[in-house]
């Protein structure tokens, strides 16, 4: 699913300056532009640092498909004769494919099948890339022996982190800086990791914005779609 791109919201940072007036003799000018030198000074450190993370996004990830018809099929296809395990072990790698939205190597496993009955509960284990994710494959509560069409769920029980992924959803959101200057980057995050479901990541992307020189740290967060983005105290 493409995400809206969401434009970082920009705050303007004004610089409030005194003047001082003199009806004394020139030491106290000298005073004036003394201390006026110093607060210039002052408010010169004070000055918000932009401290980039470690990897800099400055363009579009090729790799991250923008449409499912875009990924390669997992092979070998089951065909109409395969055992049903197989439909579903075939399903899962098609499923973690579609989670990683990454051409790129799957494997499934049922070790000990799918058991065919109403309710059942059977464990599977797909991988990406090498990296492994547990499933529990439930077998609809109405199921009658001999059915045609079997239905099930398959549900994930950890979330598949991608790093393109997240590059390309982070670019995708905050690449339009409004014509002014500004820097995308992110932590260096692992090519693939299994993570908790619907948690934080532990992983940040930052956004620093030429107007106002702020910037804006995220943390990166597993969410139903894929990733969100959300803002923390820098």
């Amino acid at each position: 699913m493409r995400i809206r791109k969401i434009a970082p919201v920009v705050v303007a940072a004004v610089l409030l300056t005194a003047g001082c007036g003199s009806d004394g003799d020139g030491d106290n000018g000298d005073n004036n532009s003394q201390n006026s030198a110093g607060s210039g000074s002052q408010q010169q450190e004070q000055k918000p640092e932009s401290k980039p993370l470690a990897v800099e996004l400055t363009q579009a990830q090729a790799e991250v498909v923008q449409d499912n018809d875009d990924l390669k099929t997992p092979q070998p296809e089951p065909d109409s004769g395969s055992e049903f395990t197989e439909k579903v072990e075939h399903r899962l790698r098609k499923d973690l494919l579609r989670a990683a939205k990454v051409n790129g190597k799957t494997t499934a496993d049922c070790p000990a099948g799918v058991t065919l009955e109403a309710s059942a509960a059977s464990t599977c284990t797909a991988s990406y890339e090498g990296v492994e994710i547990p499933f529990t494959v439930k077998i609809a509560d109405d199921y009658g022996a001999g059915d045609f069409l079997i239905r099930y769920d398959a549900q994930q029980e950890k979330d598949l982190l991608v790093a393109k992924r997240v590059y390309q959803e982070f670019w995708e959101r905050h690449e339009d800086s409004g014509g002014y200057e500004q820097k995308l980057t992110c932590d260096e995050i692992p090519a693939v990791k299994a993570v908790e479901k619907g948690a934080d990541t532990g992983y940040k992307c930052q956004v620093w914005h030429e107007a106002g020189n702020r910037t804006t740290n995220f943390s990166v967060v597993m969410d139903t779609f894929g990733y969100s983005f959300t803002p923390v105290d820098n």
